[in-house]
C-alpha cells in the first residue's frame, strides 16, 4: 500500500474465495437424519423458502457488521493522530496485515463448515483487512473517501435489488469476469515494475470497478445456486470481497480525477 499516488491493484480475492461446484449428494446411514435442505448436495435456491430467507437473512447481517467494524476501524485509524505517525513509522504493518488476510482467508476455507471456527477466521480476516483499508484511506482526502464510500454503498444496494428482481441468468458472467479479473491482475503486476501514466491509470481503475460491479451481480446470484444453507460465512466473504474492491477501485478514480 502507499500514498495518495497509490496505484497498486487491491488485493482481489473475491473469484478465489469462491466455494465452487457443491459436493454429490450422497446418501448414507452417517446422515440418515440430517435434513435434506443440510446436505452439502442441496444448494440454498433449492431449498424450503423459510431456508432460504434464513440464510439471505445471516448473509446480510455479517455482511453488514463486518463492513460496520471496517469503517469504525478504518476511521479510527485515520483520525487518530498517534495512529496515523504510527503507521507512517512503520509501514512493514501494513505488509503484516496483507499476508494476515491471506493466512486468515486460508483459515476459512478450511474451516468454512465448523462453526464457531469459520466464524473466528472470518473476524480475524475482517480485522487485518480494515486495517490495511484504514492505512491506505489514510493518505486521501476526507473529501474523496466520503464519495469514494458512498458511491460504493449506492453501487451495491442498486446491484444487488436488481439482480434479486431479475430473472436473467448471471453465473453466464462468470467467465468473462475470471478472465477479466486475471488480466486486471496482469496488468498490476506489470504496473509495479514498470508504473503506467495517471491517465492510464485512470483507466485501469474504472475497468477493475466494472469488474467488481459484475462480480457483485454475478456473486449474489451465485449464492443461491452454488452454496449449501451453511455455507453462508463464505457468501458474506464473498460479498465483501466485491464490496472492497469496488471501494478501493472507486477511490482511484475519484484520486486521479481531483
Amino acid at each position: 500500500m502507499s500514498t495518495a499516488g497509490y496505484t497498486q491493484l487491491p488485493p482481489t480475492y473475491g473469484a478465489s474465495a469462491s466455494p465452487g461446484a457443491a459436493l454429490p449428494n450422497t446418501e448414507s446411514a452417517a446422515d440418515g437424519d440430517v435434513p435434506d435442505d443440510f446436505k452439502y448436495g442441496v444448494t440454498v435456491g433449492q431449498s424450503d423458502i423459510s431456508i432460504r430467507h434464513a440464510f439471505i437473512r445471516k448473509v446480510y447481517t455479517i455482511l453488514t457488521i463486518q463492513l460496520l467494524a471496517t469503517t469504525a476501524f478504518g476511521a479510527y485509524l485515520r483520525y487518530m493522530d498517534a495512529t496515523s505517525g504510527f503507521l507512517l513509522r512503520h509501514v512493514w504493518t501494513v505488509y503484516a496485515a496483507m499476508l494476515g488476510t491471506f493466512i486468515s482467508l486460508a483459515g476459512l476455507w478450511w474451516k468454512r463448515h465448523s462453526h464457531p471456527a469459520n466464524i473466528g477466521f472470518l473476524s480475524v480476516f475482517t480485522f487485518f483487512e480494515a486495517y490495511t483499508l484504514g492505512a491506505v484511506t489514510a493518505f486521501y482526502k476526507d473529501s474523496i473517501v466520503a464519495q469514494a464510500l458512498a458511491i460504493t454503498l449506492g453501487l451495491f444496494i442498486v446491484l444487488t435489488l436488481f439482480t434479486m428482481q431479475s430473472r436473467y441468468d448471471f453465473s453466464k458472467l462468470g467467465s468473462i469476469l475470471f478472465f477479466s479479473l486475471w488480466a486486471v491482475i496482469l496488468v498490476g503486476f506489470v504496473q509495479i515494475f514498470l508504473p503506467f501514466n495517471r491517465a492510464f491509470d485512470l483507466v485501469m481503475a474504472v475497468v477493475i470497478a466494472l469488474v467488481f460491479c459484475g462480480y457483485i451481480l454475478y456473486d449474489t446470484h451465485m449464492i443461491m445456486h452454488r452454496l449449501s444453507p451453511d455455507e453462508y460465512i463464505v457468501a458474506s466473504l464473498d460479498l465483501y470481497l466485491d464490496v472492497v474492491n469496488l471501494f478501493l477501485a472507486i477511490l482511484r478514480i475519484l484520486n486521479n480525477r481531483d
